[in-house]
């Protein structure tokens, strides 16, 4: 099966995109190929609503060229799940995002769980995106851990990062998931600390949370319903330059 991975951001070298891909490679199962894939018009990081809409013509666009050159199903690499929708409406194969990923195999493996995301003013985005999955109920919570996205990766912010899980944590979270997918990298080493502090708290790891439910639908030869997302009345044309 072929699965592409849309890319949301821009200005990474091609250096870091093969190392990006090695690592998406690496969460997948044998005779899965994985090809992480670029956008025209995407913004350097998001970190704000009107950033994830700036890169939205973009990634409809490539999700239709995906489609077209053979991908299975598309992910859009986005811990929101930036245009998921509307991809949904142009194309017939899997369009998935990390977020809805991650956040269900959370309520499928525990009663409540925290949403960990990267600055305060994406709490109302992260917080409608629950509610339009039906989860809220199941919600501690959306926690800010007031660093931009660029800043997440970095070792020196796991503190800040820890110490805004354990908020969760202690307002009755059993599992974690991560906002935005710069906190990938600390996914493993959360839950080792969390085994000692907070024993049996789950970090869901939203890469390999995608990957997997994307081959797990593929498998089971499912797509989305095109009842709930039915394809545009006429043709949708895209501007080749949209400025």
């Amino acid at each position: 099966m072929n699965i592409d991975v849309i890319m949301l951001i821009s200005g990474l070298l091609p250096d870091e995109l093969k190392r990006r891909e090695e690592g998406l490679k690496a969460y997948a199962s044998s005779g899965t190929n994985i090809r992480l894939v670029t956008t025209s018009w995407a913004p350097p990081s998001v970190d704000s609503l009107p950033e994830m809409e700036l890169a939205a013509s973009g990634i409809l666009k490539r999700a239709v060229k995906s489609e077209e050159e053979g991908a299975d199903a598309v992910i859009i690499w986005g811990g929101h799940d930036p245009s998921v929708s509307a991809a949904r409406n142009l194309v017939s194969i899997p369009v998935i995002g990390p977020g809805m990923a991650s956040i269900h195999l959370a309520c499928l493996l525990s009663e409540s769980f925290a949403l960990i995301v990267q600055l305060p003013h994406v709490v109302g985005l992260a917080e409608r995106q629950v509610r339009d999955l039906g989860l809220w109920d199941k919600c501690t919570g959306v926690y800010p851990v007031n660093l931009p996205v660029l800043e997440l990766r970095k070792p020196s912010s796991f503190t800040m990062i820890y110490d805004t899980v354990m908020e969760g944590v202690i307002e009755g979270a059993d599992s974690i998931c991560l906002g935005c997918m710069a906190l990938n990298d600390h996914t493993e080493t959360l839950q080792k600390k969390l085994e000692k502090e907070a024993h049996g708290v789950l970090v869901i790891h939203p890469g390999k949370a995608v990957i997997k439910i994307t081959e797990l639908i593929l498998n089971l030869n499912l797509s989305h319903s095109k009842l709930s997302y039915p394809k545009p009345p006429k043709e949708v044309t895209f501007p080749s330059n949209p400025f």
